[in-house]
């Protein structure tokens, strides 16, 4: 495992569009390229434990990686090829849709012990999650459908019809309203999370691998991986505003927590592109593993988590770049790793504290010099 490597440049980007403006120049840290196993896809991340779960769709199972160590701390089997992978922090579950198997199968997220395997349609290849309304929404692509199950019991709870190749699903939990991507029809089905009322279908560009949509915001995107573009759609309108240019056959897509930034995973380059998402701009790329399929944002870090299906490995990336800003200086060689464990006598009480009573919190340190 290479971890933390020393500071590289991102490759600046050609603007989106004649005359776009882009940052350039920016610099970047790739911490580690953690093995998780063969054909990682999707990756899901609970900032509360510091952990990652990886799917990888050879090796018929999830990992979790511990993010602090960048090690791998179980490996828990599960169906046939599982693609996708969502987190419910509500029940500590994950869900994985088994491409070959037709199963979501579910898991405990702490232990990675084996809750439940769920019958749905054929070839399920894609995962959305409303966490608002309790829904995991599989894209079964070989049928056409939407399977609805119910994040609390498990059960399915009914069907959506969509179009041929139905995979990734987006949903906007501020109003229930989500997106299927239909690989083989250029299209998104549209429907409400909910009821599962069926809502109508939005014409995009070729082979959508990948939907994500910002809450609240009116805005979703979509990677359209034959053209090589990124669709920016205007909600609940549901059209196309505007198409980014990327770099190769995107296929993954991220938008980060606070909405400022989208990352997308160009899997015929082994890059990442990172687009300021007022602008339209790309500003820079991020060289990662072989064939990057999906990418996610640690909250708690801001670090840039990347599944590379050719590589087997999760890339992570340690803040690569500043929101509105201009080039950052490179990190510190220490910046991410474990605090040294050391003790020293309290100056009033003279009682001997040591670092892990502060273990996993947030505290400043006050140096005081008396000349």
């Amino acid at each position: 495992m290479d971890r933390y490597a020393e500071p590289e440049r991102a490759r600046p980007a050609e603007p989106a569009a004649a005359g776009a403006a882009c940052r350039v120049d920016l610099a970047h840290r790739v911490l580690a390229h953690v093995p998780v196993g063969a054909g990682p896809e999707g990756v899901a991340v609970d900032a509360r434990t510091r952990r990652a779960f990886v799917a990888c769709s050879r090796d018929d199972a999830v990992v979790a990686v511990d993010l602090e160590r960048c090690a791998v701390v179980w490996r828990a089997a599960v169906g046939t090829e599982p693609i996708p992978v969502v987190f419910d922090p509500p029940t500590r579950r994950l869900f994985t849709a088994d491409a070959r198997s037709g199963t979501v199968t579910v898991l405990d997220a702490d232990s990675g012990a084996r809750v439940a395997q769920i019958g749905v349609g054929a070839y399920p290849a894609g995962l959305g999650h409303d966490v608002v309304r309790r829904r995991v929404l599989s894209g079964d692509t070989a049928a056409g459908t939407v399977t609805a199950i119910d994040a609390d019991t498990l059960e399915v709870v009914g069907t959506v019809p969509a179009e041929p190749g139905s995979g990734s699903i987006a949903v906007d939990t501020a109003t229930g309203r989500s997106y299927c991507a239909n690989f083989l029809s250029a299209s998104l089905t549209v429907f409400d999370s909910g009821t599962l009322e069926p809502l109508g279908r939005v014409r995009v560009g070729e082979g959508p691998c990948k939907v994500a949509v910002v809450p609240g915001s009116g805005v979703a995107y979509v990677a359209e991986s034959l053209p090589s573009t990124v669709a920016r759609l205007a909600l609940p309108d549901d059209r196309v505003v505007t198409r980014m240019p990327t770099e190769r056959a995107p296929v993954g897509l991220h938008v980060s927590g606070e909405g400022r930034s989208l990352y997308v995973c160009n899997r015929g380059a082994g890059t990442v592109g990172v687009y300021d998402t007022r602008t339209g701009a790309e500003s820079h790329r991020i060289t990662v593993g072989n064939g990057p399929g999906d990418c996610v944002t640690d909250p708690e870090t801001e670090r840039l988590l990347v599944s590379n299906a050719g590589s087997r490995t999760l890339t992570v990336v340690d803040r690569p770049w500043l929101p509105g800003g201009g080039p950052q200086a490179a990190a510190h060689p220490a910046e991410g790793r474990r605090l040294p464990e050391f003790s020293l006598p309290d100056a009033h009480s003279g009682r001997i504290r040591t670092t892990r009573e502060w273990a996993e919190k947030k505290y400043v340190i006050n140096f005081f010099a008396s000349w």
